[in-house]
């Protein structure tokens, strides 16, 4: 059985990540002629899908004072989007949302660890330069960042397919 005390610092834990996750997809510029404009739910698995790569990075590459700058400069937006995930996966899944949502999160977190491993440098280099990216656009969103810079390879759906490119 569970504590009590345990489960309450997982959920914290889980919302931390998250809120983490939901930052990494909305990262761009906001620009009203941006040719795609994923809807309300996809913004949402993208910022998380960021949030999980930057919090990895924050983990496996010693940038924890990057990570924890980004989620107090866009804590309102990963809130708001981690909000757009909760209500998505719910209806979506119906009773199975949460643990949806949590599974989700999970592979998120574990995809951006795998590809820590298989290239630390080349990660940690573009995990810095999307902190230092983010830290210098204040006014951006992180959604039109993503659509923008498509980050980690993050390709917003329902937007076409952009091969990454080597700095």
């Amino acid at each position: 059985m569970v504590s009590r005390r345990a489960k309450g610092n997982g959920d914290r834990w889980i919302r931390g990540i998250g809120t983490a996750l939901v930052g990494l997809s909305l990262l761009g510029f906001a620009t009203p002629s941006l040719a795609c404009d994923p809807d309300k739910g996809s913004q949402a698995l993208n910022v998380r899908t960021l949030q999980s790569h930057l919090m990895v990075a924050g983990l496996s590459c010693g940038q924890s004072a990057q990570y924890n700058q980004f989620v107090g400069q866009y804590q309102k937006e990963l809130v708001n989007h981690g909000q757009s995930l909760k209500a998505y996966f719910n209806r979506t899944y119906g009773g199975a949302g949460r643990r949806e949502l949590n599974a989700y999160v999970t592979r998120m977190a574990n995809e951006a660890s795998r590809r820590s491993m298989v290239d630390r440098r080349a990660f940690c280099q573009e995990s810095l330069t999307v902190f230092q990216t983010l830290e210098s656009q204040a006014q951006t969103t992180l959604v039109s960042y993503i659509v923008a810079a498509a980050p980690f390879a993050i390709q917003p759906e329902g937007c076409p397919t952009r091969t990454a490119q080597r700095p």
